[in-house]
């Protein structure tokens, strides 16, 4: 609980300094828009059949757009993996949708390298097929929301950025074993 509480008070107090500095020194010339295609791995939780946790490729693509002080960003990633056990269910085949919608700031670290931190909110439209006995079985699970809090550290080269970065969805503030990681590679195409 006390976890939660921090990290609420700590988004919204530096959203409201963001806002607050972003509105008063930006200007038409600061504004950047940007598209990132996507490549990477995640780190799922996952509770069924027994809990464990699995790791995944995952690709997707990524707008931004805003200054460097503070700027919104879409997402949408998808992942799948399949699963194989000795017991019931002997496989479990997961697609999951992912989209992000949240703020970003960027800091310079040099004129080539930068930094950022970026956090919003996070959906997941998951689609389940478990095989029993030959038999599949697919469930739509409803979706589910969740806060996310990331960084990245990258290189600008002209026009084009590269950044790797990870970004962890919050799911379980009381055991931080059963959140999910996904560790990105992405190139920006803008100015």
């Amino acid at each position: 609980m006390r976890f939660k509480s921090t990290l609420l008070a700590a988004i919204i107090l530096s959203s409201g300094s963001l806002f607050a500095q972003s509105r008063s020194s930006m200007s038409t010339k600061d504004m950047k828009i940007s598209v990132e295609p996507l490549a990477g791995f995640e780190t799922l939780y996952r509770p069924y059949p027994t809990p464990h946790t699995v790791t995944r490729t995952m690709f997707g693509v990524r707008l931004t757009a805003g200054s460097d002080l503070i700027s919104a960003e879409a997402e949408y990633t998808q992942g799948n993996d399949t699963e194989n056990f000795l017991t019931a269910p002997e496989k479990i085949e997961t697609k999951d949708n992912n989209y992000k919608l949240g703020i970003r700031s960027t800091y310079k670290i040099t004129d080539w390298a930068f930094s950022s931190i970026r956090l919003g909110g996070h959906a997941t439209e998951s689609t389940v097929t478990e095989t029993s006995a030959g038999v599949p079985t697919t469930t739509k699970k409803p979706m589910e929301y969740h806060p996310y809090l990331g960084a990245h550290i990258g290189a600008k080269l002209g026009p084009i950025s590269v950044s790797i970065g990870a970004t962890a969805i919050i799911r379980d503030t009381a055991n931080i074993s059963n959140n999910d990681v996904q560790h990105t590679l992405s190139v920006s195409l803008g100015r």
